[in-house]
């Protein structure tokens, strides 16, 4: 979000930091070409998403104690750094460490909530028990989140970090767990503050609070040591592709085979708040598909990845309002016995830009979105009336915020400019809201664009984002940038990063936020769609006015005129009841030059219009800003004269709202995936040879017409 501070602030906002820069290497790589799989830590990415196997919740009171961390160290390869942490942890990390005089903390949540100091670090220590049964077992320690580097140890024995604020990440501790006994984690989290250095993500310049600590859940999974890691499902109009990754961590060689199954789903009021995809499944529903793959033998310590293709007809597809969703089983069999399962809901639907006009298309129909931009933070009020603050840490919140988002009829949300928390995507699956979710590579400049890339952490983070959200249909759009300078730099760093996010995940389509006072700006030139922040009238442009709006959409749309634009911002802040009158006069403004332009309207190129924002947040932003109230909310719940107004015009072109009950169903055939490449290749052959005989045709007509029109004419 662009404020005038921000404009004014630009020069200063590109100066070199004082620093010693990072040389932390990223943790996660991609392995294989054609069908890659992800590793971290030694380890095949898993699955976040809860699962019916053994589990281990962790979350709760742990005790915490704030501490002044060496950054320096912190952001230094721990082949260098390790055994200095380690000495500065001056015992926390063991065992036998006497923490009782410490604070506790809630996990997930924050040590550094506004409006208080920004940054700083602190450790983390908890004990728990692991039951006997676990004996044999692999065990994965799963963190969701934890802002901004971790460092963890098990019983003493250090496990590895993870760096980045929002995305999950995990660890074998199957070696350093006593099973039957108590054993303890510690952890560093280190949450530099924004601005102090150029080589963390975000780096600068921002307007949302930085929540540092365990912001996420933390948890245990344990698996037999040949298991399924995760499920992708790949979805299309007309069938599924699954691919299931399975790790033999035995010593020994194992034969097995995987039963995948597509299995309908129906969303109630009751499940709607359970994680396990299982619980969709209605009782005694049968699969509407189903086949077996046979693995062969795997040998110890081999991970491989294997699937299906499936032909499906008659099937509910995704949309806004219309959360059709469908459960994929996997159940790894030996000597026909399952030895584990997982599930995984998913929609099937089709995002994509119309190749005749500038528009989107969902399921082969025009679409435009109107959105909100929502921050995953607490909005309520607190005692003396301004937002709580702090992390969104339950369903229960989240789910609030979403019927919020429902109740001003918006059919998207631009999620704040980090991934989001993790039962966002979820639950807008099951609601019917579609999501922009995207990275932050937040006010970038040439350099730190290039220091970041270096590192690797924007690719990280998005494959992060992309596998935890992989089978989330609701999930339409990546963003990769926000009102970011640097012409050349920009389009080539967005460019890589389109091309790394294809290759992991080819269903969403992929955009930036560029500063929309540039209708010039080409930097969006490789990208699916085009993303611009749009405050004309506001911090650009002079009086506010539906004709200025449509002029300069008009100018950006010659720049692009093959592309979808999509308003990722447009607003107002509303800081006392005096200001509500304009703030309504910018929505009512603003709106009226975009909406005719609309793609689902005849002749239009704008795929999507996003208030900034649902609700006031905490934000960082300097100089001196605490709060921003953009609000179509105040903190008390009660509406603004532009939410009203919002509600109004959004409604009447939202979806029809869904039943109380959303149940799925379709057919299938179990085709083997040389049967739909054979499809693909003759509808290729078709396409290949239908142009082919025009244009031999056309050949015979030129050659031949002399000819014939003379022997017309002496006939």
């Amino acid at each position: 979000m662009l404020t005038a501070a921000m404009l004014l602030a630009g020069p200063a906002a590109c100066q070199t930091l004082p620093e010693h820069q990072a040389t932390l290497a990223p943790t996660l790589t991609l392995r294989g070409q054609a069908d890659p799989i992800a590793y971290q830590d030694g380890i095949p990415v898993p699955t976040f998403s809860a699962q019916p196997g053994p589990s281990l919740d962790l979350d709760g009171s742990w005790r915490f104690q704030a501490a002044a961390l060496d950054t320096t160290l912190t952001l230094r390869q721990r082949s260098q750094s390790l055994g200095a942490i380690e000495r500065e942890a001056g015992g926390r990390q063991k065992v036998g460490y006497q923490d009782s005089s410490w604070s506790t903390l809630a996990v997930p949540g924050s040590f550094d909530g506004p409006p208080g100091q920004r940054g700083g670090g602190g450790w983390y220590r908890h004990t728990f028990d692991i039951p006997s049964t676990w004996k044999g077992d692999d065990v994965t320690l799963k963190f969701g989140a934890a802002s901004y580097v971790a460092d963890v140890w098990v019983n003493g024995v250090y496990q590895g970090y993870h760096e980045g604020g929002q995305t999950p990440f995990a660890f074998d501790v199957t070696k350093a767990l006593r099973v039957g006994r108590t054993n303890t984690i510690a952890v560093r989290v280190d949450s530099p503050a924004w601005g102090t250095r150029n080589d963390i993500m975000p780096w600068g310049l921002a307007d949302w609070w930085d929540y540092g600590g365990l912001v996420g859940s933390v948890w245990l999974q344990a698996q037999t040591p040949m298991h399924l890691v995760r499920d992708d499902i790949v979805p299309h109009l007309d069938g599924a592709d699954l691919s299931v990754v399975v790790d033999n961590a035995d010593r020994r060689a194992q034969s097995a085979q995987l039963l995948l199954q597509l299995l309908p789903a129906a969303i109630t009021p009751e499940d709607l708040l359970d994680p396990d995809a299982a619980s969709l499944v209605p009782t005694g529903a049968a699969p509407i598909v189903q086949t077996t793959v046979n693995l062969g033998q795997l040998s110890a310590g081999e991970v491989t990845s294997a699937g299906h293709q499936f032909l499906l007809r008659d099937v509910d597809l995704w949309a806004p309002g219309q959360p059709a969703l469908y459960v994929a089983r996997a159940a790894l069999e030996e000597h026909g016995q399952v030895v584990d399962e997982e599930y995984e809901s998913f929609g099937l639907r089709r995002i994509s830009v119309d190749s005749s006009f500038p528009r989107l298309l969902l399921n082969s129909k025009p679409i435009a979105f109107r959105g909100v931009a929502v921050h995953d933070e607490l909005s309520q009020a607190g005692p003396n009336g301004e937002p709580v603050g702090g992390p969104m840490t339950t369903p229960e919140e989240v789910l609030a915020q979403l019927r919020q988002v429902q109740s001003v009829h918006a059919d998207m949300v631009r999620v704040d400019h980090e991934p989001p928390e993790a039962w966002l995507p979820l639950l807008a699956d099951r609601l019917g809201i579609a999501v922009w979710e995207e990275i932050p590579l937040y006010h970038n400049t040439p350099q730190t664009f290039g220091i970041l890339m270096n590192r690797g952490l924007p690719q990280q983070m998005l494959t992060e984002m992309d596998l935890r959200d992989f089978d989330d249909p609701s999930v339409l759009f990546h963003g990769l940038a926000n009102e970011s300078t640097g012409g050349a730099v920009r389009e080539s760093v967005l460019s890589q990063l389109q091309q790394l996010d294809h290759r992991i995940d080819g269903t969403r389509l992929d955009g930036q936020a560029s500063y929309g006072y540039d209708p010039t700006d080409t930097t969006s030139a490789p990208l699916d769609v085009v993303g611009v922040t749009f405050y004309w009238g506001v911090f650009y442009g002079g009086q506010v006015s539906s004709q200025l709006v449509a002029r300069e959409l008009a100018r950006l749309h010659k720049t692009y005129p093959r592309k979808p634009i999509m308003i990722m911002e447009y607003g107002v802040w509303s800081d006392n009841p005096s200001e509500e009158a304009h703030q309504e006069q910018v929505f009512a403004q603003t709106y009226a030059g975009i909406s005719p332009s609309f793609d689902d309207l005849p002749g239009g190129y704008v795929g999507a219009a996003v208030w900034w924002s649902l609700n006031d947040y905490w934000s960082e932003q300097r100089p001196g800003i605490r709060l921003e109230h953009f609000g179509l909310f105040n903190p008390d719940g009660t509406e603004r004269p532009a939410g009203q107004a919002l509600s109004a015009a959004y409604a009447r072109s939202a979806p029809p709202a869904a039943g109380s009950v959303v149940q799925t169903s379709g057919q299938g055939e179990s085709s083997r995936p040389a049967e739909r490449q054979q499809r693909v290749l003759v509808s290729l052959a078709y396409a290949i040879a239908l142009p082919s005989a025009v244009l031999i045709l056309l050949i015979l007509c030129l050659a031949l017409g002399p000819r014939l029109r003379l022997r017309w004419r002496h006939s």
